[in-house]
């Protein structure tokens, strides 16, 4: 029959082979196309569009457009939010937060969005970003990665405004890029193309200028979080792919680090927070230190030695991500 001693030995030594195992679990890349949670942000033309639907078909999650949301809502003649939506909509103003953050609650829940979620344009400004944020935190969830299509205006005005369209048919053309065989007429039925009716340079500046008044602060709101990369959308639309999969790819096998709010850093307690939700794990590594003010001398000698393991391995863990 063991000793106490010896069975209180082997029960630490288990611990401590489960706990390492566990943060060794932090650093495990997951399974490609197994879900994912992000976010794309990018002007008009930048091609979002078609990096969303590539993106969501890898990965198997849904795609939340808000404005498609709003426009299914505004159907919905029985409901008072329907109905708020559509007289708001119809006199072309702009659908309050509250509102479409309970749309996308709603969207959140359903089965076809169980493995994640692709964001293409929203959030559009900081309080909606941080109301997202809310949202997913009180569904235990977290945003993988945040995408910048980055493109020159003149590029993009280039792109926009020299786009063909044969209504009848839907065929897509462009002057420079993807020009008809005879000027302004269809390759098949040599019917004449149309631009479309937004495509002019004063409503595109328009919504470039809106783009990036609202846009720079939200990057950096994503920027301090850890969770935005910038692509050059400039490139071929394979490239710019691929280098979408290798920035999710690797952000979701990184802990993500929570800023502190203005009241939290001036308290007494300082707190980082460091989450991973995978298919086959979800775990919250959770540190809360006092200020680095005023230190004074600890004896760690008198700490038990089980306690300091864990200290020791969790803020090696910490510094290899980079967070402390």
């Amino acid at each position: 029959m063991a000793s106490p001693s010896a069975s209180s030995t082997k029960t630490k030594t288990e611990s401590n082979e489960q706990y390492q195992a566990s943060l060794k679990n932090i650093g495990v890349k997951p399974q490609s196309g197994t879900g994912a949670n992000i976010v794309l942000v990018g002007p008009p033309g930048s091609g979002k569009g078609t990096q969303s639907n590539r993106l969501s078909e890898h990965y198997k999650i849904c795609q939340l457009s808000t404005g498609d949301l709003l426009r299914q809502a505004a159907q919905d003649k029985s409901s008072d939010e329907g109905k708020r939506i559509r007289q708001t909509m119809e006199a072309g103003g702009l659908v309050d937060d509250h509102i479409v953050m309970s749309l996308i609650d709603k969207n959140l829940t359903k089965p076809e969005c169980s493995n994640g979620f692709l964001f293409d344009g929203f959030p559009r400004t900081i309080n909606q970003g941080e109301q997202l944020e809310r949202l997913l935190e009180s569904k235990q969830k977290r945003l993988d990665a945040v995408l910048e299509y980055a493109i020159p205006d003149e590029l993009l005005k280039r792109r926009i405004l020299g786009r063909l369209i044969h209504k009848q048919s839907g065929r897509t053309y462009h002057e420079e890029f993807n020009p008809p065989k005879e000027s302004m007429k269809d390759d098949v039925t040599g019917e004449t193309l149309e631009r479309r009716s937004d495509d002019t340079t004063e409503t595109l500046n328009a919504r470039l200028n809106t783009y990036h008044k609202q846009t720079t602060p939200l990057i950096d709101f994503y920027r301090k979080r850890n969770l935005h990369k910038s692509i050059d959308a400039s490139q071929k639309v394979n490239d710019v792919y691929q280098q979408s999969l290798e920035i999710v790819d690797d952000f979701r096998k990184q802990p993500s680090y929570k800023p502190l709010s203005v009241d939290e850093e001036q308290g007494s307690v300082r707190q980082m927070e460091t989450s991973v939700e995978r298919n086959d794990f979800d775990e919250t590594l959770t540190i809360k230190t006092k200020p680095i003010n005023n230190q004074i001398e600890v004896d760690t000698s008198s700490l038990s030695k089980n306690f300091l393991f864990v200290y020791n391995s969790v803020t090696a863990v910490l510094r290899d991500r980079g967070i402390i």
